[in-house]
């Protein structure tokens, strides 16, 4: 998965006949429960949990908005655009239902509504540019970073607005390359990791998501020590997780942890090779596997790899093997030699 998809997939009120001004005590708890369930990338149970909100709380974008979330993962999960359309029905549901109310809310009641429908155009975004078009997903990037700004306009102590700002502020930056050393793009790098921070101390809801995002950020600066720290401190809570597991085993490998990065990464090559239909992940996690045993000198499991590897390489879909191309090759010439 790429790194902004996971950090912002992990991210949504109960509605009162009129203009609640946050979530009651039952609403939360459902955020709360099915955060932990994407965390545990339990999408088909997400889903579900989903399904049972939205009967219960027909217009309330919240339910819809997860159950976008969940098919999302799971698409990302398996590398295949299998519910385009149903995602962006519920998209567009969310940003409907907000709609219909901001006009006629403010304060906080109209801080959490752009914040779901900022929510909601990060995942049509994230859709777009895992499967869709590069064009729409930037224009769907900037409106939800106008909702978060619209949103602390109305409550600036909403902090778990700064989530979504500052995975924006962050990841626009580093982006934008050429653009950004030009001046053509703003540099908020330091703007994104501060929203980002404070969203992790002080937000209700999106904290442990924004810690989620930090994982990857330090990774990304090449922090590898904070990386694997917070990482390992997430996975406690969620030892199941994949989505930790991913920029954990890395920051290990960057870090020269090898054993540590090989157990995490034997764990996600373990899952993938149980669970067969996502060769884009496996091949990932076998490439990375076999490169810490190389660099151990282990040579028995670094030629299981190899044997593994050859053993599905006719399987691979077509369009896998040519996302994959430069790592397939690299091991089918290691096998070889």
């Amino acid at each position: 998965m790429a790194p902004a998809f996971l950090c912002l997939l992990i991210v949504s009120v109960g509605w009162a006949p009129v203009h609640a001004s946050a979530p009651d005590s039952a609403t939360s708890e459902f955020i709360f429960s099915i955060q932990k369930i994407l965390f545990d990338d339990q999408f088909i149970r997400a889903d579900s949990l989903s399904n049972e909100f939205i009967a219960t709380h027909p217009n309330n974008p919240v339910g819809y908005l997860f159950k976008a979330g969940a098919l999302l993962g799971k698409m990302s999960d398996l590398e295949e655009n299998l519910y385009p359309q149903q995602l962006r029905r519920l998209i567009d549901t969310v940003i409907t239902l907000c709609d219909s109310e901001i006009a006629t809310s403010h304060g906080t009641a109209a801080a959490f509504l752009y914040l779901w429908r900022g929510h909601a155009h990060v995942y049509r975004s994230l859709f777009e540019s895992h499967f869709g078009s590069f064009t729409s997903a930037i224009k769907h990037g900037f409106k939800a970073r106008s909702d978060y700004q619209d949103g602390l306009k109305q409550d600036s102590l909403l902090y778990d607005l700064y989530f979504g700002l500052g995975n924006f502020h962050y990841w626009k930056s580093v982006k934008a390359g050429i653009l950004r050393t030009f001046g053509i793009v703003n540099n908020d790098v330091q703007k994104g990791m501060t929203e980002l921070k404070l969203a992790a101390d002080s937000g209700k809801y999106f904290s442990e998501a924004a810690r989620n995002s930090m994982i990857w950020i330090w990774l990304d600066r090449q922090q590898y020590d904070s990386a694997i720290t917070l990482a390992e401190t997430m996975l406690i809570k969620h030892p199941d997780s994949r989505t930790l597991r991913w920029p954990l085993a890395a920051a290990c490998y960057e870090g020269g942890q090898f054993e540590n990065s090989a157990v995490y990464f034997q764990y996600l090559h373990d899952y993938f090779w149980n669970n067969r239909g996502n060769y884009f992940n496996l091949i990932e996690s076998d490439y990375r596997l076999y490169r810490c045993f190389d660099k151990l000198g282990w040579k028995a499991k670094a030629d299981k790899i190899l044997r593994d590897v050859s053993l599905y390489r006719n399987d691979v879909p077509k369009a896998a093997q040519r996302r994959q191309l430069a790592k397939l090759n690299y091991l089918r010439r290691e096998l070889g030699r």
